[in-house]
């Protein structure tokens, strides 16, 4: 029988290897009979691009995506004249730059393209390791990139289904505060692989899914500077201090949040496992 569901935290497996399944949170997988599909590979490699389909179509799925809704406008006119128009939910500005949360994607617009280039720049320092490359479902992916008359420039970057700022959710119970921090830390290991710091954490750039439990992080890639993400560590605890609810969180996390960063992202992130395990008993996952 196939296994959707993990054994061990009850997240959504996807798709791997033939025949397997890897949970992406606590890494646990689970495989297809061997014995009801031994001699018949045609068989397992049409079901298996059957469910990663299947996958790719509900990641896509828009339908469900409900807390989403338009509360204003803005138009652009192209270099070719045309119109760039945009329905969004929230507009975030930044010095020369503004950020639009449309439905399907999120839109940069600057005032300047040297300011486009260096937001490129930024996002382009990123590498990942070949062990671990989902990680860069955790920062944007441009789809596309126009100028606008009057010398802006607009980056268009994908906004996948039930993906939003952090702060939309806000107040977080410390059961959801601790799988968003979670993936804050996962996001800063990444930085520190990449050897930069991004430093635009906040409610605002951090991007989670609740049904997922994934993150992803926006903001102003402009500031990534070639130095250890000691800023974003900070930022983490200051984020989660902005978007908990107040007053049931366990005393691990309450230290968590009081202390200063670890040496490097890793053993910082060895140390929120740590507040895991002590203060909520462990990694499970908690429907939100």
């Amino acid at each position: 029988m196939i296994t959707y569901k993990c054994k061990n935290c009850g997240a959504q497996l996807k798709v791997s290897d033939a025949g397997g399944f890897t949970c992406p949170f606590c890494g646990s997988r689970a495989f297809m009979s061997d014995s009801e599909l031994r001699g018949n590979d045609e068989f397992r490699k049409k079901i298996l691009s059957f469910y990663m389909a299947k996958a790719i179509e509900k990641e896509n799925d828009y339908s469900g995506d409900d807390l989403w809704e338009e509360n204003a406008a803005a138009t652009f006119t192209m270099d070719n004249w045309g119109p760039l128009s945009i329905a969004y939910m929230d507009k975030y500005s930044y010095p020369g730059m503004d950020c639009y949360l449309a439905r399907k994607n999120i839109v940069y617009i600057f005032e300047k393209n040297e300011d486009a280039d260096l937001f490129m720049k930024g996002l382009l320092s990123l590498t990942f390791p070949e062990a671990d490359m989902k990680l860069d479902r955790c920062f944007p992916i441009l789809t596309q990139r126009v100028r606008i008359a009057g010398g802006k420039e607009a980056l268009i970057f994908a906004r996948k289904p039930y993906f939003y700022p952090v702060e939309i959710l806000a107040p977080l119970a410390p059961e959801h505060l601790a799988w968003v921090i979670s993936r804050m830390e996962n996001i800063c290991c990444a930085l520190e692989y990449s050897g930069i710091s991004h430093g635009d954490l906040s409610p605002s750039s951090i991007f989670v899914n609740p049904v997922t439990h994934e993150g992803m992080l926006f903001g102003d890639y402009r500031n990534v500077r070639n130095t250890r993400p000691d800023k974003d560590l900070m930022q983490i605890r200051q984020t989660a201090v902005k978007i908990m609810e107040k007053g049931t969180e366990p005393a691990e996390l309450t230290s968590f949040l009081d202390s200063k960063p670890r040496k490097d992202a890793y053993e910082d992130f060895e140390y929120w496992d740590s507040v895991i395990e002590k203060g909520f008993g462990g990694h499970r996952f908690v429907q939100f």
